[in-house]
């Protein structure tokens, strides 16, 4: 059954997929912050950048496999779209920045951006190899 030809299981199978994904994203924060503190936005940084991995290896497998678009939506936007979250980030950031811890704000722009970047043309690459 293809699942862009029934909007309904779409529709299902999306919400599903952030179910998934905001759960793991909550248990991945939940966990770094216990062991590594709220100083820094570790967690969010760990999430977002894990999350631009898989989002490049999924648009690899699109590419090579562009048959599959329906499970590509279903990661991308349901899993990954709840997974990854650049609000928290930018209000992290913000709240560094008003706290004074300029440089701390400032590191976390340029690592999210660089290394997420970076991240997702990773996953890219090693996506092409695989498929």
């Amino acid at each position: 059954m293809n699942i862009q030809t029934h909007p309904a299981l779409l529709f299902m199978l999306l919400a599903f997929a952030a179910a998934v994904g905001g759960m793991l994203r909550f248990a991945v924060t939940s966990i770094i912050a216990r062991y590594c503190g709220v100083q820094f936005p570790l967690a969010t940084l760990l999430v977002n950048s894990s999350g631009a991995l898989a989002m490049g290896l999924v648009a690899a497998m699109l590419a090579a496999k562009p048959d599959m678009s329906g499970a590509g939506l279903v990661m991308m936007v349901g899993f990954l779209g709840s997974y990854t979250t650049v609000s928290s980030f930018s209000l992290q950031t913000i709240s560094l920045w008003q706290s004074h811890h300029y440089r701390q704000a400032l590191l976390n722009i340029g690592l999210s951006f660089g290394l997420c970047l970076s991240l997702v043309w990773c996953g890219y690459s090693a996506g092409c190899l695989l498929w």
